[in-house]
């Protein structure tokens, strides 16, 4: 499979979420099509009780699509089978890059996020292309300011090898 990937992983309360979203959103403004897979560690549910769809799929569907116009969600129970990456990265179609949220443990490219007030050791293994931080640290990786999403942003195009696109219809 030839996407370009890469994860922007840590600890718990090392501003994750906070910096993906920025750079998705900085991203898509220079009109490249972002796909997200993000981890949960516990059991999670985007259906609601009540719903038709939930209903549905607690009766034993293994496969629910829900659509409207603008989007839809498959939802495929897996209780025999866990998920892991490479299967999630198979349900992308039209995306430019996959921005992974977690996954620490995974062998793709990583920038990992790290703050001075979270008090937690700093995770790298072989993976590790960049540390985003809010201090200097002793490390020869790459040290990207993890306030600065364009710097991020500017570095995993290079690291992905990513031109801008061509303006998405």
């Amino acid at each position: 499979m030839n996407q370009k990937i890469i994860a922007i992983s840590g600890y718990s309360g090392s501003g994750k979420t906070t910096l993906l979203k920025q750079v998705i959103a900085r991203l898509r403004d220079q009109h490249f099509r972002v796909g997200v897979i993000k981890h949960a560690h516990h059991d999670m549910d985007i259906d609601l009780p009540g719903k038709d769809s939930y209903e549905l799929r607690k009766s034993g569907a293994i496969q629910t699509v829900v659509a409207c116009d603008n989007r839809y969600a498959l939802i495929r129970e897996t209780p025999d089978k866990p998920v892991d990456l490479e299967m999630l990265r198979k349900q992308f179609v039209e995306v430019d890059l996959i921005l992974v949220e977690g996954f620490k443990d995974e062998k793709i490219p990583k920038i990992i996020c790290h703050r001075m007030a979270t008090q937690t050791p700093l995770f790298m293994d072989e993976f590790t292309v960049a540390v985003a931080c809010d201090y200097p640290l002793d490390t020869t990786l790459p040290q990207l300011d993890i306030n600065n999403a364009a710097q991020i942003v500017d570095f995993i195009k290079t690291q992905l090898c990513l031109a801008n696109p061509a303006i998405h219809p």
